[in-house]
């Protein structure tokens, strides 16, 4: 479904990089992100990190900018991630998860996507040249952006019994939409860019949070390189289950415009 998606907007933007006033970006990196999280019942309490050994993982990331030069259209954004990763595990207690109870070694995957799909207005202020001691120098451009996130999340977590690997495995799965605000800014300065973003306030019974703060560098062209600090966490309940996960790291990654 995601994949999809992604490819529909692909050819759409294709079709509309031949409109003068319609300009886009395109960027791609990896996301080295550090793993928390719980699975919550009635029964027991179940941590990914101190019980099931999660730490550290490696995610890509890809992400596609539309922006619109006409008067009050709205431009778009849209960013994706993908990880997987898997864990083995010696259980100190016995805990219940989906349809399972687990008391000894175990081994675990956890697959992690994450939409965002951003509309958002931007409201652009331009600097001015100053003079100090004799030299003139430019403030900068500054940029507010409003708009709305629809975010889609697709986690799954397999655990099976090691002591019994003929044993069927027992899953959760979090498959959600989740609107969200989105407030973004940006400080331009010649070659460089500074920005942040944040999404946040669910308005549905699932919650989800993410932050970005980040640096791009332009090198040349539409040519650009970018760090960042990204933030990502959702709680859902699943039947009987409240999964709580969250993902924090640095992301790098290559931008080009066209």
């Amino acid at each position: 479904m995601i994949t999809r998606l992604l490819f529909i907007l692909f050819c759409f933007t294709i079709e509309l990089i031949a409109e003068s006033k319609v300009h886009t970006k395109i960027e791609a990196g990896i996301y080295f992100p550090v793993l928390d999280g719980s699975i919550n019942n009635t029964t027991s309490s179940f941590s990914l990190s101190q019980d099931n050994n999660y730490s550290d993982a490696t995610a890509s990331y890809f992400a596609l900018d539309i922006f619109v030069e006409y008067d009050y259209a709205p431009n778009l954004r849209v960013d994706y991630f993908y990880m997987q990763t898997n864990q083995d595990a010696r259980l100190s207690k016995s805990v219940l998860i989906a349809d399972g109870v687990f008391s000894s070694s175990i081994s675990s995957v956890i697959d992690f996507n994450v939409l965002n799909t951003v509309l958002y207005q931007d409201f652009k202020q331009r600097g001015q040249l100053f003079s100090l001691l004799g030299s003139k120098y430019y403030t900068g451009d500054f940029e507010i952006d409003v708009g709305i996130n629809g975010k889609y999340i697709l986690w799954n977590y397999e655990v099976q019994d090691r002591t019994n690997l003929n044993s069927s495995t027992s899953w959760v799965r979090v498959n959600q939409f989740i609107p969200l605000p989105y407030f973004g800014f940006k400080y331009y300065l010649y070659d460089f860019s500074f920005y942040s973003n944040i999404s946040t306030l669910s308005f549905v019974e699932a919650k989800s949070m993410n932050y970005q703060v980040g640096i791009t560098y332009n090198v040349i062209g539409g040519v650009s390189l970018s760090a960042a600090y990204l933030y990502e966490e959702f709680e859902a309940v699943e039947i009987k289950d409240t999964i709580k996960f969250n993902t924090s790291g640095y992301k790098f990654s290559f931008m080009y415009a066209f």
